[in-house]
């Protein structure tokens, strides 16, 4: 309940009770204090209900994570391992971010994350333990950083899904209990169309923005969806690397075209993409897009 305490001079008090009790500052964030020439009638309060967790501490019922960027806040115990999952689409990368307050350091009384783990689809856990099969980056101290040299208390990692289905996710809070926030991003960038009609040949080129290298795969595609060629790429920080569709690399077959997507182990934004058409007769190149999906 709200109670309302109103003196002759001075400011009106609003002080919170549950069951009785006063609730300290603390446990409420605030007590307000109004002016009296502010207050020429009588108030009506509604308190709304402190955020609450909804996660899951079972493997067998993990909270989905929609992989377009969207945050989600939230409240973790100490001590405790949260299960979430996300339907990944084979070939496409994906990271996913478990953040405490903005304020929080090496040694606080807040939440703090440890290593976190991720299963793919036909990986058998008992008991919510188990072996994975998924390769993970843990990018936490790269940019866009979360955790570097014990500042900090947030984790990251990215991977690849190598088959399409539900990737399960475990995070643990390793001290204490509060306030956090988590979220998973699709990183793959897709370039829509390319063609080798009339001459033509496409190349793609990759900036990492990241100070870590980058690794990935470059996927092309045909107009059915089926694949021509997956070929690695590793990029150095603050360097560019490049594909091309034509005999010097790919060796794609002429008079065809599709499209392709390109999947790392880096951080979100840690890789922009440009692609163009190249033309043997002279024409001017023509830039296409490839670029990462971002919110949908």
């Amino acid at each position: 309940m709200v109670y309302i305490e109103k003196p002759s001079v001075g400011n009106i008090e609003i002080r919170y009770y549950s069951c009785g009790r006063l609730l300290p500052a603390q446990e409420i964030g605030f007590i307000m204090h109004i002016p009296l020439r502010c207050m020429p009638f009588i108030l009506a309060c509604t308190v709304l209900p402190p955020l609450v967790h909804a996660e899951s501490t079972d493997c067998g019922v993990p909270v989905l994570m929609i992989p377009d960027g969207r945050v989600t806040q939230s409240s973790i115990p100490q001590n405790t391992t949260y299960w979430f999952g996300i339907f990944a689409q084979a070939g496409h990368s994906y990271s996913v971010e478990f953040e405490p307050p903005a304020d929080n350091y090496l040694n606080a009384i807040k939440p703090q994350f440890g290593a976190i783990s991720v299963f793919g689809p036909t990986d058998y856990l008992q008991a919510c333990r188990g072996a994975s099969s998924v390769v993970i980056t843990q990018n936490s101290g790269y940019a866009p950083v979360i955790l570097k040299n014990g500042n900090g208390a947030g984790r990251r990692v990215s991977f690849a899904a190598q088959s399409a289905g539900l990737h399960l996710i475990s995070a643990t809070n390793v001290a204490g209990t509060g306030g956090y926030t988590f979220r998973a991003v699709d990183t793959t960038l897709v370039s829509p169309r390319w063609n080798t009609n009339g001459g033509n040949d496409v190349q793609w080129g990759l900036v990492n923005m990241s100070e870590m290298v980058v690794t990935g795969t470059l996927t092309v595609f045909d107009m059915n969806g089926y694949v021509l060629a997956a070929a690695q790429v590793s990029v150095a920080p603050n360097a560019r690397a490049s594909r091309y569709t034509g005999t010097s690399d790919l060796n794609l077959p002429r008079n065809i075209a599709g499209s392709a997507i390109f999947s790392h182990n880096g951080p979100p934004n840690a890789i922009v993409g440009d692609a163009f058409l190249v033309s043997s007769v002279g024409i001017p190149p023509i830039a296409v897009k490839f670029e990462t999906l971002g919110a949908r």
